[in-house]
């Protein structure tokens, strides 16, 4: 293997990306198979809701990331995804072990935060880490590695695929920690993509692009399928999905001249044999149907990965905005999908003709974007197309922003509190206790106790080490 990565490509890191992301896709697909069914019982709108939280946490970010990005300094990140990630696994099988909706609204959402941190946290690594067709391969392995255990999630106790879709989240999130840091701090540090692309377009993917409203109908399409022709909630087995999956895979590693527009079009086609077998009165056929379908959206979602993490490893300073937005449309395209997915089922059972409507205006839908959307569009040109932004148009700010920015690195660096950041702001520009005290109207044994506990996280023992590092 280590032959056919870029030569720049440290092995190890690889390897801890493409884990990663397993863990991530397979997380997901667990999710679908094992643990939404377990909701029905209790309440099976916490799903939608749960999913809904995600949508809001992903999009949340996005926009923070591209017109505010300073804003993310002033958030305890770390601290939030590691509580919503450990918060909702305690919750989540204990409001399904007393079977309280209410709870399970909770938990569930609590997670799904939890599992979106986890999500950018993996797609900004992978843009640190890789770049080119170590991007590719490193996607497509991981494709083909979720996918294959798929199958096992069919067959192994209903306590161990939940015990599993607690943990990848977190393992995914441990694994990516690193590179996920250092590029939040890129972000923060760089100029908000707002303003930078009116002066550097070239350096940023635009939210006018059809690569957004790509994903959101490819997302559509596999929310369809999740939801259309289920039983008791479980969605159909699409396992043999993965013999595309895995050609897809076999090529991206043979092939030195790695296409994404040739796999786009490959999962369109998919998408649309799908869409016309949905409407038959063969249940075999329905099913192969959503075999076509959840096969073209898992090619289409290799696809996303490719370019997300690719035009991030061009323009660090702009992966998070792009990871944000683009998994954050994705995930809502999703759930669109998983209620028109419902809606058919229900159109099935009642009246078969208009199921016969639905599934016409969702294929017109997706042939005639494939057509008229995406007649001049190209993927390879939106990579292509990115002008890697250098270190040195990094927002020009005045020395006081630039001094705060220092400060907020430190903050977030250290996980300092709010309470704490304030002191901290305070101490860095020099200002004593007695200062500190009046302005934040404390008392002196609480300027002291938040004192203490600053020096102690940063591992410092003087006001002046404190100010030295954050001159550093």
């Amino acid at each position: 293997m280590a032959e056919i990565l870029h030569s720049d490509c440290n092995t190890g890191a690889f390897w801890r990306v493409t884990f990663s992301l397993a863990c991530v896709l397979l997380a997901t697909s667990l999710m679908n198979i094992v643990v939404f069914p377990l909701f029905d019982p209790v309440f099976t709108y916490a799903r939608d809701i749960s999913q809904t939280v995600q949508v809001v946490v992903l999009l949340g970010v996005g926009v923070t990331a591209t017109f505010r990005p300073t804003a993310l300094g002033k958030m305890p990140l770390l601290g939030l995804s590691v509580g919503a990630l450990v918060g909702g696994a305690v919750l989540l099988p204990a409001a399904l072990a007393v079977e309280n909706a209410a709870l399970l609204i909770v938990g569930s959402s609590v997670f799904a935060a939890g599992r979106g941190a986890a999500l950018l946290a993996t797609a900004v690594n992978m843009a640190k880490c890789l770049q080119g067709r170590d991007i590719a391969l490193s996607v497509a392995l991981a494709s083909v590695a979720s996918f294959a255990c798929q199958a096992v999630c069919w067959i192994v106790p209903v306590f161990v695929g939940f015990a599993l879709y607690l943990a990848l989240p977190i393992v995914a999130f441990v694994l990516a920690l690193s590179g996920a840091r250092e590029m939040a701090r890129l972000a923060i540090a760089g100029e908000a993509p707002a303003d930078a692309i009116i002066t550097r377009p070239s350096s940023y993917v635009p939210l006018s692009s059809r690569l957004f409203a790509c994903l959101f109908l490819f997302q559509m399409a596999f929310g369809f399928s999740l939801r259309y022709g289920e039983a008791s909630g479980v969605p159909v087995n699409a396992f043999l999905g993965i013999v595309p999956i895995a050609l897809a895979a076999i090529l991206i590693v043979l092939w030195d001249r790695f296409d994404a527009d040739v796999l786009a079009q490959v999962s369109v086609l998919c998408v649309v044999a799908g869409f016309f077998s949905v409407p038959s009165s063969d249940a075999a056929l329905r099913d192969a149907g959503n075999v076509f379908l959840n096969a073209g959206n898992a090619l289409f979602t290799m696809v996303a990965w490719i370019v997300i993490a690719s035009v991030g490893s061009r323009n660090r300073a702009g992966a998070l905005a792009a990871a944000g937005w683009g998994n954050g449309v994705g995930a809502l395209g999703t759930i669109v999908g998983a209620a028109l997915g419902v809606a058919s089922n229900h159109l099935l059972e009642r009246y078969p003709t208009g199921l016969l409507y639905l599934s016409g205006v969702l294929l017109i839908l997706f042939v005639g974007y494939a057509l008229i959307g995406l007649k001049h569009f190209s993927f390879k040109e939106v990579i292509s197309g990115i002008v890697p932004a250098e270190a040195d148009e990094l927002r020009s700010e005045s020395p006081e922003d630039l001094f705060q920015a220092r400060c907020d690195a430190v903050a977030e660096k250290y996980q300092l509190t709010p309470r704490e950041r304030e002191v901290f702001a305070m101490l860095a520009r020099g200002r004593n206790r007695e200062y500190i005290q009046e302005t934040l109207v404390l008392s002196r044994s609480t300027v002291k106790t938040h004192v203490r506990h600053i020096y102690e996280k940063l591992g410092i023992h003087s006001h002046q080490e404190l100010i030295d590092l954050v001159d550093e």
